[in-house]
């Protein structure tokens, strides 16, 4: 074939072009993602409730949804928080479920469940999880005028959302590039009524009659149909309410009195009461999480964008848009780190070729070589719809290295027929004839690590999908291409270089001889042939060496990565409103100007539709903070800790980055140990005073100390109904009152022409002693006697309680999660918190984290190398023809492995998802120096050559293509050691990882593995 191929030069050469002309086309038409799009086995239900407490909402909504739910097939996992007025359960599904059918099973379920919830219940919303839904940036709308940490015009901002919610967002939308723009910081508005209560008495006016009034003026009749001669005419009959002013207009008539609205109320149009807010910069804002299409090109969704804002920004001068969280800026480093370490792997690679070949055109041949395959590999990509990602681009850096060993291994036994005598085509048939089957052999041994790695169960399993698919792509496409267009591009280049281009054919082997490598080798195998114990045994110390690091190496599901942006979840544990939440906010952000270079905030409970973590609570806030570089981080964590300390030591303050789509996908924030304690008495709900002495007890015996559990103190309104029997007042009239006092009462609905508004009857502000001290209720007279009126503080008393802020709840029930981090002993910790659980006698538990996730992780990973070593020795027996000397090869890989774990250990690193996969690969990349020299020893004793003078002749023979592919695999790692990108720092572990074993597995493939086949094979010598 190769003979075939270099007789036609031509045709062969615009073949490849016309392949590299396809993948450059194909390379700009590539979507360009963070990271890979999966989807999340995960569904989260939300339901919400105003007017109802966390139990309440638990055992009337939660708790029927979530027994409902847990008959959807493929469940894996599943866990419910309630607070008040709010319930979300999060499912996790068995990774591989078709969550499209997970979703309508969902949906089903919620819907038989109805009929177990509260008549007026809202039916709860389920929401399915995309690697997608993460927003790519957050865009803001602010107030020019606006100043930060000030106070904002109430009537401007309403203006400002009313712009946002009706044009911004649906022009946003209307981009192809965007599928979503999910917003929050909108405050809901109310037509908000305030009657005048003397009056309203004076007159005998009750809330009562002013309801029945509006209900009666709001009334929808319906629509009649007409006939007319030969004409049908469709009659409406309306009186909606529209405006406020069609409000105050309306009349009543009490005891033959008309009068207006007007005249008894005060009708304003107002923000409902507050949950939550959004902040940019100190300023009030308008927030949109920008969620992209799959498909599309993130750079163009910048542009266009941008053009639109801009749009926006010269009509509404007044407004100022600005964007914060930018995942875009991070792909963009990211993406320009991978190309310049690409780039600086091409020239360290160039530079090893140059250096050992010894002339400037087998660097070149093996450079055009190498280019033509990757850009090739683009259309590889297109064709399997894989998109340019970190995880991609990463596998395809790692691949260069491997690639273009194919190349200089051709090149090197080319040249080395060429210094024989023999012709320039013979020598590049021979050549390159010679390579293919153990070339095939370890692409194939190197493809077969690879492909167990994508059956790694969750997450983890789909992601390295693509890294899988770069390598073993770059790997197939290199592979043709070294034998197929290097012999052609050999023999057109240096019959170029003899005839015309004298630079070209400039040859540096007399100036760079190689005679130190070969000396080097020579006393090397010298020395471990003379000292054949010492170099077993030092091999042979390597399996116990492996096993004791494997022992003291930390382990963590995947590596920490320095980032410049941080997450602050602040819950202050006080019954505070969102005014003080916002004020609280406002004093911390002041002291971090000096730190931190981009702020926002989200102050108490926020409306995006898509966001599936933990709500947040009225009396909760998180802040985002991003600083200059990513040592900031720390020294700003250590501020806000020291002014939390000194303004408010009860607040419960967490940490975190913030919330990526490699956060979503790993959790790596997960707790090391999450303890489930479950109370015994199912009748009985646990009381914070056992709850508190339960962590005392676990702290003193472990010396750990959980995450603080939450409480939060409340007043419960007890009604006597014996005083309401005495006093004759009807219970719905003291609801109805206390609503009304506490801003809670709607009673129809204004229906304008872009929005429908809640109309509600409220009281003026008060202090809940004055409510109660100066609100009346009206009671029900008996006959003859006159209307009277009693305090509501003479029907009802308050009592103080505490209670949990949410309740937990899981497959088995509620429980309490007491949440441990940083834990060095995770089993002594388990074992200390059994034995406090077992002598209470109250409660069991079970346990769950990140330790159980890292073991069945590290298992999973060690059943994975034990299949690659199998199908990497089927597939050396196919090509020895042997089964022993496949076990040669494979001999080297625990020697290798140990090593590899010095160097993690060494260099401060743990074994984690990236360092253990980078030991994966290596196994399956360092065994081909010993594939290509027990082959080429093979061939020598083929031709009656004796053993000892084939190991060494084979040794010599292959010493540079051993050395030079060592080295160009290095070095297109090395460029990841030193740059900071979250691509690089994601693959640095498994570049350690792999430049170890590389290193010393080129020093075992070029002494160990000859001594060992020497031992099995010198019985057979002459």
């Amino acid at each position: 074939m190769v003979k075939f191929l270099i007789q036609r030069p031509i045709a062969v050469l615009m073949a490849f072009t016309a392949c590299f002309i396809i993948g450059l086309v194909t390379y700009w038409s590539l979507p360009v993602s963070l990271l890979p799009d999966i989807d999340i086995p995960q569904i989260t239900v939300r339901m919400a409730s105003d007017n109802m407490s966390a139990r309440e909402m638990e055992n009337t909504m939660v708790a029927p949804v979530r027994r409902a739910l847990l008959q959807v097939s493929g469940l894996d996992e599943m866990r419910s928080e309630t607070r008040d007025g709010s319930g979300v359960i999060h499912l996790t599904f068995e990774f591989g479920t078709n969550t499209d059918l997970a979703f309508i099973e969902v949906n089903e379920k919620i819907d038989a469940a109805m009929n177990s919830l509260p008549k007026d219940a809202e039916r709860p919303k389920a929401i399915k999880a995309s690697a997608t839904d993460i927003p790519v940036f957050y865009l803001n709308m602010t107030l020019k005028k606006d100043k930060p940490y000030q106070h904002t015009d109430e009537q401007a901002f309403l203006n400002l959302s009313e712009l946002a919610e009706n044009v911004v967002r649906r022009r946003i939308e209307q981009l192809p590039q965007i599928a979503m723009a999910d917003m929050t910081g909108v405050p809901e508005r109310v037509l908000q009524i305030v009657p005048d209560r003397e009056k309203m008495n004076s007159l005998g006016i009750g809330i009562d009659d002013l309801e029945r009034t509006l209900e009666a003026n709001n009334a929808e009749p319906g629509s009649m149909l007409v006939r007319d001669g030969y004409y049908e005419y469709n009659i409406r009959i309306a009186s909606f309410l529209r405006t406020p002013e069609d409000v105050e207009n309306i009349y009543l008539n009490k005891g033959g009195r008309i009068m207006q609205l007007k005249d008894l109320c005060k009708v304003s149009l107002v923000t409902q009461h507050e949950t939550g807010r959004s902040l940019a910069g100190g300023k009030r804002a308008v927030t949109f999480a920008i969620i992209k299409q799959s498909e599309e090109n993130m750079d163009n969704l910048k542009a266009e964008l941008q053009r639109t804002t801009e749009r926006f920004a010269a009509l509404y001068p007044d407004i100022e848009f600005s964007i914060t969280r930018n995942q875009t800026e991070l792909l963009d480093y990211t993406i320009s780190n991978l190309q310049q370490n690409f780039t600086l792997g091409f020239l360290f690679i160039f530079i090893v070729a140059v250096f050992f070949i010894g002339d400037v055109r087998s660097p070149l041949i093996i450079g055009i070589t190498m280019v033509v395959s990757v850009v090739i590999t683009f259309f590889f990509f297109y064709l399997c719809k894989v998109s340019l990602n970190v995880i991609s681009l990463s596998g395809l850096i790692m691949a260069v290295g491997m690639m273009i060993d194919n190349a200089i291994i051709v090149t090197e036994n080319v040249s080395q027929y060429r210094e024989r005598g023999y012709s320039l085509k013979r020598s590049a048939v021979i050549g390159t004839s010679e390579m293919i089957t153990p070339m095939l052999s370890s692409s194939l041994t190197t493809v077969a690590v690879f492909v167990p790695l994508i059956f790694m169960s969750g997450i983890a399993g789909a992601i390295f999908t693509d890294q899988a698919f770069s390598i073993t792509a770059g790997l197939g496409v290199s592979y043709f291409t070294g034998i197929m267009l290097l012999p052609v591009l050999y023999v057109l280049f240096f019959r170029l270089g003899m005839r015309r281009y004298r630079w070209i054919n400039f040859d540096f082997r007399d100036k760079l001889k190689n005679d130190w490598l070969e000396r080097g080798y020579d006393a090397g195998i010298n020395w471990v042939f003379s000292h054949k114990r010492i170099s077993l045994c030092v091999a042979v110390a390597t399996l116990p060496l492996c096993v004791v690091l494997f022992g003291v190496l930390d382990k963590e599901r995947m590596p920490e990565i320095d980032q410049n942006e941080m997450i602050v979840k602040v819950a202050w544990n006080e019954n505070i409103h969102v005014e003080e939440n916002n004020r609280r906010v406002d004093e911390l952000l002041k002291h971090t100007d000096g730190i931190a270079v981009e702020h926002t905030a989200y102050v108490g409970m926020q409306d995006y539709v898509l966001n599936t973590d933990d709500a947040l609570s009225a009396g909760e806030a998180e802040l985002y903070f991003k600083t200059e570089k990513p040592s900031d981080i720390l020294p700003l964590e250590q501020h806000l800790k020291k002014w939390f300390g000194a303004h408010y030591p009860e607040a419960t303050v967490t940490y975190s980055p913030p919330m990526t789509i490699f956060e979503k996908l790993f959790v790596t924030g997960e707790a090391d140990v999450v303890a489930q304690v479950r109370s015994k008495n199912k009748a009985v709900s646990p009381q914070p005073a056992e709850l508190k002495e339960l962590e005392r007890q676990i702290a003193e015996e472990t010396g750990v100390y959980p995450e603080v559990i939450a409480f939060r103190n409340q007043l419960n309104l007890v009604i006597d109904r014996n005083r309401l029997l005495l006093y004759r007042v009807d219970y719905d009239e003291v609801v109805r009152t206390l609503r009304t006092a506490f801003k809670e009462n709607e009673v129809s609905v204004l229906r304008s022409y872009q929005q429908y508004l809640p109309i509600s009857v409220a009281g003026n502000e008060r202090t809940l002693e004055r409510v109660l001290a100066e609100t009346l209720v009206e009671n029900v007279p008996q006959e003859g006697e006159e209307q009277a009126y009693v305090p509501l503080k003479e029907l009802l008393s308050v009592q103080p309680a505490e209670d949990l802020k949410s309740i937990t709840a899981g497959s088995n029930g509620e429980y309490i999660p007491l949440r441990f981090y940083d834990v060095d002993n995770a089993p002594g910790l388990i074992a200390g918190i059994r034995d406090v659980v077992a002598r209470s006698g109250k409660w069991d538990v079970d346990f769950s984290g990140s330790f159980f996730s890292n073991q069945r992780m590290m298992g999973e990973l060690m059943v994975i190398l034990c299949i690659s070593v199998l199908l990497m020795y089927f597939i050396l027996c196919a090509q020895f023809e042997s089964f022993l000397q496949p076990l040669i090869v494979l001999a080297e890989i625990p020697m290798d492995i140990a090593f590899a774990l010095l160097c993690l250990w060494l260099c401060g690193d743990t074994l984690n998802l990236m360092s253990a996969i980078g030991i994966v690969i290596s196994s399956g990349i360092v065994i081909n120096d010993s594939i290509l020299k027990l082959d080429t020893i093979n061939e020598l004793r083929k031709t009656g050559m004796p053993l000892t003078e084939a190991i060494h002749t084979g040794g010599r023979k292959r010493l540079r293509a051993i050395v030079m592919t060592t080295l160009t695999t290095i070095f297109a790692m090395v460029p990841l050691l030193f740059t900071s990108d979250m691509g690089s720092e994601l693959q640095r572990p498994l570049s350690i990882a792999m430049i170890g074993a590389m290193t010393l597995g080129t020093i075992i493939s070029l002494f160990i593995i000859p001594l060992i086949y020497w031992l099995i094979y010198r019985k057979h010598e002459t």
